[in-house]
Formats: C-alpha cells, sequence, structure tokens
C-alpha cells in the first residue's frame, strides 16, 4: 500500500524519505506504512511485514518505519516482534536489515522475536548461522504466552 502525499513535492528524495515526511511512516506505535504494520501491546512492539519480499528496494524503508516504531516504544517494552508470515523471501539486504533491527531494539533493552517463518525462511536463517540471534516461535499460542508473561 503507497502513501497518499498529496501535493507535496518530494522529488529527489527516496522513497523512505517520502514516507517518513509525509508522516505515514510515524504515528506512535500503531499504523501502516508502506511495508510494515506496527501495533504496541503492553509488553511487545509487534511489527507485521506485509512485503511479500523484502529485498534492496524494501529493506531500508522497512528498517526506518521500524526505527520510527522503536523511538515511539515505551521503556515498559520487552520484546520487538518481526512477523515474518506475509514474507516469503529475504534477499541478503533483507537479512541485514533484520540483524540492523535487531541491534536497534538490543540498545533499547527488548529482545527480537521472530514469528511466522516458512521452512524456506527457517533454512535461510539456519544456513546463515544467524538464527541463534532471535527467539524464534512458530505458534501464535507460544507467541501470546510471551508477550504477556
Amino acid at each position: 500500500m503507497k502513501p497518499d502525499l498529496g501535493s507535496a513535492d518530494f522529488r529527489g528524495m527516496s522513497s523512505f524519505q517520502a514516507v517518513r515526511d509525509s508522516g505515514e511512516g510515524r504515528g506512535g506505535a500503531k499504523g501502516t506504512a508502506q511495508y510494515a504494520s506496527c501495533k504496541q501491546t503492553s509488553k511487545a512492539l509487534v511489527v507485521r511485514l506485509v512485503a511479500p519480499s523484502i529485498g534492496q528496494h524494501e529493506a531500508p524503508i522497512v528498517s526506518g518505519e521500524i526505527a520510527n516504531a522503536l523511538m515511539d516504544a515505551p521503556p515498559r517494552c520487552k520484546y520487538l516482534v518481526l512477523d515474518l508470515s506475509a514474507v516469503s523471501v529475504v534477499s541478503s539486504m533483507g537479512l541485514a536489515m533484520c540483524i540492523d533491527v535487531r541491534k536497534s531494539a538490543k540498545d533499547k533493552g527488548m529482545k527480537t522475536v521472530l514469528f511466522g517463518l516458512n521452512a524456506h525462511l527457517r533454512g535461510l536463517l539456519r544456513m546463515m548461522r544467524v538464527e541463534r540471534l532471535y527467539k524464534i516461535v512458530h505458534s501464535k499460542d507460544d507467541l501470546n504466552k510471551m508477550i504477556k508473561a
């Protein structure tokens, strides 16, 4: 979903700058921006990636959207949950984005949780040996128990 940028002049800006400057990428830790939908619960910031692939174009935009949500997250927030259930392909830039986002969350004292991984993405994380950086949750029940505990 592309943001409605109205008649504003965004020539010469990257997609992320246009989304950020239009106000679509912020708005508390809630709302839908271009590629990620953010929702704040009592103990978690849940980011549902809505793009089917996270590649060279999407990774910097998603990273910016998550960075904005992290800035707005209250101190009581313990978890950053990346819901990848709608994602089928992640490029090397998408993988690097996941690692950068994890570092940003860790700097805020949050643990990063991956949810909704398909078999291909689980295999990719295992092959790249980065699955150990994350708590991986397979079922919605387990996720709900974890963020409500």
